[in-house]
């Protein structure tokens, strides 16, 4: 019933635009007045009306109008610490209105109080990408995957485009992490090739990579990197008056359609962000025909409420995704039947913010997330995917449920961070998914810091995360098959991670170099599968004697800019001396029949 009052609100929302309003596009680039180098994050808004955007790492900024609220003329005001506030009065017509180069001249900086609900660390290295404003608007595809498959160092892992994951530097699964607004995404995707990533490329704003002492603040397995989304909605986007926003596109090698909806309504001190959005594509084509059973339906609600304080929010956040979509049939099977994956969840959120002075600290973070999760693989399905949990009581699936509580703590600086992070997980396996029932309770403490030595004019980087995972599996009536019943008990595995880097500017020259060290514990299916694995046309045997990862990396780059010239060097090193994935291990003796009522778990 919500879900059908939503479809026929967002609908009339989005006809209520077509009818009401057009779009003027307010583009332009920020120039320093005396170097002309390109000025990122400089604020671009609209004076008492609360509308506004941020400059690209290029300078460049694309603010989208909408004339239902606006007079054909606007004060537009353009600031940024370290330079002089600049206001011009702006005539629009409908359309694209090109402002061109704007420059600001240096000033001394100011100390004053100014209300700004953002602390982001700018401790970048030239490694780092930044893909935001008309940059993402190009390169935005279906799934994360495609939508970085053209910048360096980036691959593609895929089984179907639905499930293409990316890797970074070679290092896929989760030897790197993939995050939303800095919190984890709460599905299976890197535990396997066929998971899919419960992420909706649409509410995406900006999409980052980071590398080097940095990462360790997202966790400790970033030796690969973190993939950072931010998503539209968020909390410390405040509006003055009503605003809604609409996309709608199609894709034509899957005949693809997706839309969404974006509504912001002020409410005096507080405000409802609602999201909505539907992705519906059929088998995927390529250049030797259909690939068949490669369809998918993705449905995402997302509602958001915020009280705004004098310097402080609270944010309240509900969500719920729904993914279904089909896995192509295997080469090397004789029997072939239609895989399809059905993924559910709902994710809960707390997040308070506050404005602090405290020693070194001017930023208090404290949030709360529960995701309830259930992925399902079914057998020549039927197609109805209306109740996934009336589908749990069916014949012949593979599933498994995750719960996952998450609280983390941060006292942050623009060159200090230290944070603290409980993280509970409890796994529950369905039908022939023979994992055991297991907890999973995850306690880190993470500081990062940035030095600046201006004598020497180097800036010093540091970062660890000191954590400790406990796995406990739970009483298990089952008699394993190839692994060892006995060693299906509690693990333990401390982690130390840790890195250290320098930055130095020469003239248009920057130089960089980092060292790090991560540590990766073992996931529940590498220790305890045994059992198949319909999506990958497998059968899983973990290991119970595994051990934690660690990975050593060295990283030192080289990068020069003169406008409109840019060009970087970087030059990397990774080693692990105990390092593990799933392996073939042979051939079934006969094809997988799920209805066998003789042994139906294997061949």
């Amino acid at each position: 019933m919500l879900k059908t009052f939503l479809k026929y609100l967002f609908s009339l929302f989005i006809f209520q635009g077509l009818l009401l309003s057009s779009t003027y596009n307010l583009v332009g680039l920020v120039l320093d007045a005396e170097s002309q180098k390109p000025i990122s994050n400089a604020s671009i808004y609209i004076v008492d009306q609360n509308i506004g955007t941020t400059s690209d790492e290029e300078g460049y900024f694309n603010l989208l109008l909408n004339n239902y609220y606006l007079d054909n003329k606007i004060n537009l005001k353009i600031q940024v610490i370290g330079y002089q506030e600049k206001e011009m009065l702006v005539f629009l017509s409908k359309g694209r209105n090109d402002l061109g180069e704007i420059l600001l001249k240096a000033e001394s900086i100011k100390l004053e109080s100014i209300e700004i609900h953002s602390h982001e660390n700018e401790s970048k290295q030239i490694s780092d990408i930044v893909i935001e404003g008309k940059e993402l608007n190009e390169n935005l595809k279906g799934n994360i995957a495609t939508s970085l498959a053209n910048y360096p160092n980036i691959g593609i892992n895929s089984f179907g485009v639905v499930t293409s994951k990316p890797s970074l530097r070679g290092f896929s699964g989760d030897r790197f992490l993939l995050t939303k607004d800095g919190d984890e995404t709460g599905d299976l995707s890197q535990s396997s090739i066929d998971h899919a990533i419960s992420l909706d490329m649409t509410e995406v704003d900006q999409i980052e990579i980071i590398r080097g002492p940095r990462s360790l603040i997202y966790g400790s397995n970033t030796i690969g990197g973190v993939i950072n989304t931010s998503l539209i909605g968020s909390a410390s986007k405040r509006v003055g008056r009503f605003v809604k926003q609409f996309s709608i596109g199609k894709e034509s090698f899957n005949d693809g359609l997706h839309g969404n909806g974006m509504f912001y309504i002020p409410l005096g001190n507080n405000q409802v962000n609602l999201f909505l959005s539907n992705r519906v594509t059929e088998n995927q084509t390529s250049p030797i025909g259909e690939l068949e059973n490669t369809q998918s339906n993705t449905e995402l609600y997302k509602i958001g409420f915020t009280r705004y304080g004098k310097n402080s929010y609270i944010n309240l956040i509900f969500e719920n995704y729904n993914l279904t979509y089909g896995i192509p049939p295997s080469p090397l099977s004789v029997y072939n039947p239609d895989i399809d994956i059905v993924l559910w969840k709902e994710t809960y959120q707390v997040n308070f913010h506050k404005d602090i002075s405290f020693t070194a600290f001017n930023a208090l973070d404290i949030k709360f997330d529960f995701i309830d999760y259930v992925h399902v693989e079914l057998v020549d399905n039927d197609g109805n995917y209306n109740d996934i949990f009336d589908i749990l009581e069916g014949d012949y699936h593979l599933g498994l449920a995750k719960k996952t509580y998450n609280y983390k703590i941060k006292l942050s600086s623009n060159n200090l961070i230290v944070g603290s992070e409980l993280n509970v997980k409890e796994f529950t396996p369905h039908g022939l998914y023979y994992t055991p029932p297991t907890d999973e309770i995850y306690f880190s403490l993470y500081g990062f810091k940035e030095n600046r030595i201006d004598k020497i004019g180097v800036d010093f980087l540091s970062s660890f995360r000191f954590g400790y995972l406990s796995i406990k599996p739970k009483d298990y009536d089952n008699q394993y098959k190839y692994i060892d019943g006995s060693m299906v008990n509690d693990k333990n595995f401390p982690n130390i991670s840790f890195s250290f880097g320098v930055k130095k500017d020469i003239d248009k020259f920057e130089i960089n170099s980092w060292i790090m060290h991560t540590m990766r514990a073992p996931r529940v299916e590498e220790l305890f599968s045994d059992g198949p694995h319909l999506g990958t046309y497998a059968y899983e045997i973990g290991n119970p004697s595994l051990e934690a990862e660690r990975i050593y990396g060295i990283e030192n780059s080289i990068s020069y800019y003169s406008n409109p010239f840019k060009f970087s060097l970087v030059t990397f090193y990774n080693y692990s001396p105990y390092y593990y994935q799933m392996a073939k291990m042979g051939h079934c003796e006969g094809e997988y029949d799920p209805y066998s009522t003789v042994d139906p778990s294997h061949p």
